[in-house]
């Protein structure tokens, strides 16, 4: 083994831990060679050792083979389901909570309604008639009806959602996150009801909506 000058390297460099590079003579590098350079760079160069040691180790990790001699396939983040209506209900703040609270009770008024709570609305229907719907998203309330975007006053702002498939009943969107889009909401609530014919239940007791909701998850 030579140095650059072509004489031979001696063991006392190597101890050392300096080698000489070579110009035009290669040689093969050894495992004592090799060590000699990790001293060298643990001594005079410590934080730039450790963070190629730490690359080194994450290199021969990504490289670990399994027993039919394939490399592992690379892990998938694991589905997070989206949040229910009751699961976002609950979570809401207490503004949200109480105008849902109204608004339903103020639908549930007229004869022969039932809601439903599912994954993603709070319906009130009678029989096969879809009278509302009622969603979540962040801080606004949903209120859909079943209406035609067409007979609706331009300044209640809503949105025709009859595109989706979801919404085909339903088809008409205002979102309530004030307290003028709650009255809005009321009004075409009775505008619906009036469409549809149904009757005001004079007997109709206010329920507890939030109770409703805990009391679906509990089930």
């Amino acid at each position: 083994m030579r140095t650059f000058l072509g004489a031979p390297l001696s063991d006392a460099v190597l101890q050392n831990g300096f080698f000489a590079t070579v110009n035009e003579e290669g040689f093969e590098l050894n495992d004592e060679i090799l060590s000699a350079c990790k001293r060298d760079m643990q001594r005079y160069y410590p934080e730039e050792f450790a963070e190629m040691e730490e690359l080194a180790a994450m290199d021969s990790a990504a490289l670990v083979i399994d027993e039919m001699g394939e490399a592992p396939a690379p892990t998938k983040p694991k589905y997070v389901p989206s949040p229910t209506f009751a699961e976002k209900m609950l979570r809401a703040d207490e503004l949200l909570q109480d105008r849902y609270d109204e608004l339903k009770n103020y639908a549930l008024r007229f004869k022969k309604l039932k809601a439903r709570i599912s994954k993603k609305f709070d319906s009130i229907n009678q029989g096969r008639l879809q009278f509302v719907k009622l969603s979540v998203a962040g801080k606004t309330l949903k209120l859909y009806l079943n209406m035609d975007i067409n007979s609706i006053d331009p300044k209640f702002h809503c949105k025709d959602v009859s595109d989706k498939k979801t919404y085909v009943t339903v088809p008409v969107l205002l979102r309530v996150k004030s307290g003028r889009a709650l009255k809005y909401a009321k009004i075409l609530i009775d505008q619906c009801a009036e469409q549809h014919g149904l009757k005001e239940n004079p007997k109709f007791v206010e329920i507890d909506a939030i109770a409703a909701v805990e009391a679906f998850m509990a089930e």
